[in-house]
């Protein structure tokens, strides 16, 4: 495996795909958006890529890469790798923030993030190339509702 000064090429991947970790997600938008109903209306739209993501996954299981076990149902669902909720979840909310951006190097950050996040999943086994995709159609789907609503609610 490659390293890169002391870090192994794997520990960078896993590092980058925690940018996609749910409490990070709640609090970097804060850092930018403040308590404004932007930042609000991003909230109902992790909890809903959250659920019906994990209901997609419940009903529907397609097993990781890594043939992760499971013994009850919320196994089950972490267990499941379509659609992949660290790409959907990415997408949301560096969509909107990229959309809410001041400048285009804010933009061009947000969207390379996305990017990363995405080959991180693959790169470290969760998930396979449709997975990441699917993760990322189903949070466009979603920040274009949350961006309708933004424009014309």
């Amino acid at each position: 495996m490659k390293t890169f000064g002391k870090y192994k090429f794997g520990e960078w991947m896993r590092d980058l795909t925690s940018l996609a970790n749910p409490i990070i997600l709640l609090l970097l938008p804060l850092c930018f958006l403040r308590w404004t109903p932007e930042y609000k209306m991003l909230l109902i739209a992790l909890f809903i890529n959250e659920l019906v993501g994990s209901l997609i996954k419940f009903f529907f299981h397609k097993p990781r890469p890594d043939g992760q076990k499971y013994s009850n149902a919320l196994e089950k669902i972490d267990a499941g790798s379509f659609p992949s909720l660290h790409s959907s979840r990415i997408a949301v909310v560096y969509l909107t923030l990229a959309y809410l951006a001041p400048n285009i190097g804010f933009r061009l950050l947000f969207l390379a993030v996305i990017i990363v996040v995405g080959y991180s999943r693959i790169f470290l086994k969760k998930h396979f190339l449709a997975d990441v995709i699917g993760g990322y159609f189903f949070g466009g789907m979603i920040f274009l509702g949350l961006y309708w609503w933004m424009a014309f609610g």
